[in-house]
């Protein structure tokens, strides 16, 4: 199998599949990232993954070549980062450049979707495809739910695993690629999984942004947010996770989805309402935390302050829209000092 695009997602999913016992060839158009894997340096921080690494390289092969990929593999995972456009949309251009690069004839294989499009994107790209005359691809949607500092064992004992195939062969040919899994299979159409992927961070990101409304009602009632969770929480119906109130949410995952698919509503003529109120409660919420600061110190300028942690969330190094840097920002503006700590 084949994996294009080494970043964060494809370099994990490569990992675990090779751990899985699978040969799997990786390309990226990075050379220093290509360069790196080829020696053992593993170009992010996720606990666990340069084990895998370490005990499966010779299940791996490296390349700049997309010819070397398609040679070898009649399975190959998109994990091409789609970043937020300045609308909120999601920018598909790394994934039409590898649209642009499959080959036009050959040994059928399967495309295979890991990376986060806007629902509708499997049946536009099932439509180019066609209309090439490339009837020799087949294409799935497989949406990705690893979560960064645990995204080892998300793979490999995952809650779900979503597939999306218009052609039933194919969705076969993807699911006994996770056979040794012990995990149930959800089998749909790609819009569907494509949605799954979106409406899963789009409710938790809804769960944090409600906590913390709670937190700013409670400290105006003299409540404790923190037992209120805890009751919450021991509902099973609503359970614990992601009832920690706190400055917000952030990461490369919930800000960009849940911008994207308010987004894809609106193109629809569907106002989402709710995660509108989403966004408006987190970007008010992270604002907030200068206030409640200047609240406890008085004015902010010439103090200096610590900031205990950076990244978004524990064990990453990622700080792709960390809340981290709006409150550091918003100290410095005060004319505060920061002094940060990760």
């Amino acid at each position: 199998m084949g994996v294009l695009g080494v970043g964060y997602v494809g370099w994990v999913t490569a990992a675990c599949f090779a751990d899985l016992g699978l040969d799997v060839v990786c390309r990226d158009i990075n050379p220093q990232r290509v360069t790196d894997l080829r020696e053992g340096r593993v170009p992010i921080y996720e606990p666990g993954i340069e084990r895998l690494l370490e005990r499966n390289r010779g299940r791996l092969t490296f390349t700049l070549e997309i010819g070397d990929l398609f040679q070898r593999c009649r399975i190959v995972f998109v994990c091409v980062d789609t970043p937020p456009t300045h609308s909120g949309d999601a920018d598909l251009s790394r994934v039409s450049r590898v649209i642009d690069e499959l080959p036009s004839s050959g040994e059928r294989f399967v495309l295979v979707m890991k990376s986060t499009v806007p629902v509708g994107t499997g049946e536009k790209v099932r439509a180019e495809l066609d209309a090439r005359g490339m009837s020799h691809v087949g294409y799935v949607s497989n949406p990705e739910f690893l979560r960064e500092g645990r995204a080892v064992s998300d793979f490999m004992e995952p809650d779900r695993i979503v597939i999306g195939s218009l052609d039933d062969a194919d969705g076969d040919a993807v699911a006994a690629l996770y056979g040794d899994l012990d995990a149930t299979v959800v089998r749909t159409d790609p819009a569907s999984a494509e949605m799954i992927k979106y409406a899963s961070n789009a409710f938790l990101a809804t769960k944090i942004s409600f906590i913390n409304e709670i937190a700013n009602l409670c400290e105006r009632v003299h409540a404790d947010v923190s037992q209120v969770a805890e009751g919450m929480g021991l509902d099973k119906r609503i359970g614990a996770a992601f009832l920690q109130a706190g400055a917000g949410y952030g990461g490369s995952c919930f800000p960009k989805d849940v911008s994207a698919l308010v987004q894809i509503a609106d193109k629809e003529g569907y106002q989402f309402q709710i995660l509108k109120a989403v966004m408006a409660v987190n970007e008010w919420q992270k604002r907030s935390m200068i206030e409640r600061i200047k609240k406890l110190v008085g004015p902010l300028e010439g103090k200096t302050f610590a900031v205990l942690g950076l990244a978004f969330k524990a064990n990453t190094d990622d700080m792709r829209d960390a809340v981290s840097l709006d409150v550091v920002q918003g100290l410095i503006e005060k004319g505060a000092r920061v002094r940060a700590y990760d």
